[in-house]
């Protein structure tokens, strides 16, 4: 019971540090900075299934669309592993297949890709049984099916996840995680019951 408490404490004094306020002038080095470090942070709190990798050395790879990271995400994951993994990172372009992605984050400038990006990765599990975590800025990330979504509470940033979403493609999120995170399912549609 006490290690339980630790951890979670351990986790809220982590998760508390990332959100430090963010100069709104620099949003693209700072903001880019705190949102690297927890997509790194995301990655250690998500089970994938062991079918997600090819094999015990097949890394773990972290796929980026409409780049605000400027370096940080390479330099937050430099001489990490996950689950004895070794971490890649790959920048997509427009055409790029997200096969062999774990996570793929969709940023401000590839916002208005984030429906068609969503189902290309839920078409990836359907087709491969490759869950694909995604990640992303958009107000209607959630809305379009994504899992977790960046926010920003005054000047911090601050995050969503939809755990239907996560489930949907057979990846479990410790209860830790969702803790300290704001809880968000998708909006009904206009017309639609």
């Amino acid at each position: 019971m006490k290690v339980r408490r630790l951890a979670a404490a351990v986790i809220s004094m982590f998760i508390a540090r990332l959100e430090a306020p963010t100069l709104i002038g620099q949003t693209t080095s700072v903001e880019g900075q705190v949102k690297a470090a927890f997509l790194f942070k995301f990655a250690q709190f998500i089970q994938w299934p062991n079918q997600a990798f090819a094999d015990r050395d097949t890394p773990f790879t972290m796929c980026v669309m409409g780049d605000p990271f400027e370096g940080a995400l390479e330099k937050t994951i430099e001489h990490e592993t996950l689950n004895g993994r070794p971490i890649a990172v790959r920048r997509l372009g427009a055409s790029d297949s997200l096969r062999g992605c774990h996570v793929v984050y969709v940023g401000k400038l590839e916002a208005r890709r984030s429906t068609e990006i969503i189902g290309t990765a839920n078409q990836v599990f359907t087709t491969e049984g490759m869950p694909i975590l995604t990640v992303g800025d958009s107000d209607d990330f959630i809305n379009a099916g994504g899992i977790i979504r960046f926010t920003e509470l005054g000047q911090r940033v601050r995050f969503e996840i939809n755990p239907d979403a996560a489930e949907r493609v057979s990846l479990r999120i410790s209860s830790r995680l969702l803790r300290v995170a704001d809880i968000a399912r998708p909006r009904p549609r206009a017309g639609i019951p």
